[in-house]
């Protein structure tokens, strides 16, 4: 079962509306608009598929309305794609009647046919990638009902913001089971200058992801209760079909911000799926475009969870497993992307583009350690930062109960993880004596991620760093081995051999995670900064004394 989150407004709008309401409106196009501008208050959505899905299951919903999703648009003129396998229906006058738009944003006139064309040409392309190359079947056969064999595209007038819906008779599926089969067809909007993305990018994206909505209910039926895997699958598939539109991105803070809500919530006004694409582009790279072909394929007879469990059963890897490592990769984002080839880590091939996540915890690093306690819904992430001085330590908790998260699981589960100098249940030891710690109740519905994001911190704690080091932007470290701290003293010389300044007390001490350090600001003894160049030191507690050089660069 998905997990619903409410949401008033609709059933202020919908819920407790009369049939007379929808049935005072002139035709279907405007019953079926106005169902859509009720859900898209929020300018959240541009697909109606899910919406359209969400309100035929709804136990009072408008009969009116219910019936006017079961007709198909009318439309005056039709072409068929040149590969026979699409019609595409439109108005050559009126409301609905498509045009191209220049690149300054003016109709062009006389384009009607011009756009039909340019849709079918798109429709072919799809079909191909989608089904000739993917392998994917295509929609189930409607017996002529749009006038021909071919899958139907009618063109309209649509709400703001709404690219276009995948539609069907709810009155009559092909298969009658708990996930029923249908044939469906595809309305699409007439112009797109008022969508994130615009021109014939919009139409590609939007045909790629209707289509693989067709693909989906004609063949692997409709689950009620996943409508978000199908708006993550398609919005998926527009990147695999046209990598170079970018529409997706608009979705993506949804996503990242919202990583502490279950893998599976719903909510059809905030959080239908879209945002969740970036696990389709995981599996992809991380595994394989036949992963996701194989969820799917295990959807014709479970739901969601069950299909993707079992999808990675079958090529041998652990679920929860693979959804720590999704874990790692929407760490690795923005900034951090950088760091992920560095570590020897993967990432999103655009991950530099991606925001950053939601981080649950930040602390400093103090006394014995950090400790965050926290509570994580059933397939869940959260994150953490430990900061401490130039080091950054990342974690990533991961709920990773599949079972739980199919069942609806609303618990709140508690665990702690953090940083500590002698700790119990450490699972990474760190430099100068820390631990990683976590605790849980049982570890094997949890999964871990530590980040340990800094070279410094990477390195042993016997190297000077940052090497070489910028006076205007920080300070540099110098290991400090001996036991004695009564009278650290520390001296700089130039490679002349003079004497550039001596600073001496424990005040100059600092301690990090891998251990203790002597920190010079890279100033003389007149307080004048020193010029770009190599730099001789000598560190001694008074009995006992080191040499080493440091790297000077200022810009």
């Amino acid at each position: 079962m998905c997990r619903y989150i409410t949401f008033e407004a609709l059933s202020v709008l919908l819920l407790v509306s009369s049939s007379a309401t929808f049935a005072a409106t002139s035709g279907r196009r405007e019953v079926v608009n106005k169902l859509f501008e009720s859900y898209n208050t929020k300018g959240y959505n541009k697909c109606g598929f899910h919406i359209i899905a969400h309100y035929l299951s709804l136990p009072h919903a408008d009969l009116s309305v219910k019936a006017a999703l079961q007709y198909r648009p009318t439309n005056d003129t039709s072409i068929v794609s040149l590969s026979g396998k699409f019609r595409i229906h439109f108005d050559t006058s009126g409301v609905n009647q498509p045009f191209l738009y220049s690149s300054t944003g003016q109709e062009i006139q006389n384009s009607t046919f011009a756009y039909a064309d340019t849709v079918a040409a798109i429709c072919d392309h799809v079909y191909f990638v989608e089904v000739d190359s993917l392998g994917f079947p295509p929609p189930a056969s409607d017996s002529g009902a749009g006038g021909g064999n071919e899958y139907d595209i009618y063109i309209e007038d649509l709400p703001a913001g709404e690219y276009g819906y995948t539609d069907w008779d709810n009155s009559h599926p092909i298969i009658n089971r708990a996930n029923p089969t249908y044939a469906t067809w595809t309305v699409i909007r007439n112009e797109y200058q008022s969508t994130y993305t615009t021109g014939i990018p919009a139409i590609e994206v939007t045909i790629a992801h209707e289509f693989n909505h067709g693909i989906q209910i004609g063949n692997y039926g409709l689950w009620q209760d996943e409508l978000y895997f199908y708006e993550l699958t398609a919005t998926w598939m527009e990147q695999v079909v046209y990598p170079q539109v970018k529409d997706y991105y608009q979705y993506l803070t949804n996503f990242f911000d919202n990583v502490n809500e279950p893998f599976n919530s719903y909510n059809p006004e905030t959080y239908a799926g879209y945002e969740r694409c970036v696990f389709g582009i995981f599996v992809q790279n991380q595994y394989s475009i036949q992963l996701m072909k194989s969820i799917w394929q295990n959807m014709a007879h479970e739901p969601v969870l069950p299909s993707i469990e079992d999808a990675f059963k079958h090529i041998g890897v652990n679920p929860s497993f693979a959804f720590q490592l999704f874990a790692q990769w929407n760490y690795l984002t923005g900034y951090r992307s950088a760091l992920a080839g560095e570590y020897g880590l993967s990432t999103y091939p655009e991950s530099e583009n991606y925001p950053l996540v939601k981080i649950s915890g930040i602390g400093d690093l103090s006394g014995s350690g950090v400790d965050f306690s926290d509570n994580a819904l059933s397939l869940s992430e959260h994150f953490y930062q430990v900061n401490d001085g130039p080091d950054t330590v990342g974690i990533g908790v991961a709920n990773t109960n599949f079972a739980a998260a199919a069942e609806s699981d609303t618990a709140s589960h508690p665990f702690s993880v953090g940083i500590s100098s002698g700790g119990t249940n450490c699972v990474r030891e760190l430099k100068g004596g820390y631990c990683l710690f976590f605790n849980v109740s049982n570890y094997s519905n949890w999964g871990l991620v530590p980040f340990i994001l800094s070279q410094a911190l990477a390195a042993g704690g016997d190297v000077v760093f940052p090497q070489p080091f910028n006076p205007a932007f920080q300070a540099v470290k110098i290991p400090y081995p001996f036991q004695d701290t009564k009278a650290p003293s520390l001296y700089v010389y130039s490679v002349s051999g003079e004497l550039l300044n001596t600073l001496s007390g424990d005040s100059y001490l600092a301690y990090y995670l891998r251990g203790r350090y002597f920190l010079w600001d890279g100033r003389e003894s007149n307080g004048k900064t020193v010029a770009s160049g190599i730099y001789i030191y000598v560190l001694t507690d008074g009995s006992k004394s080191i040499m080493g050089k440091i790297a000077v660069v200022r810009n």
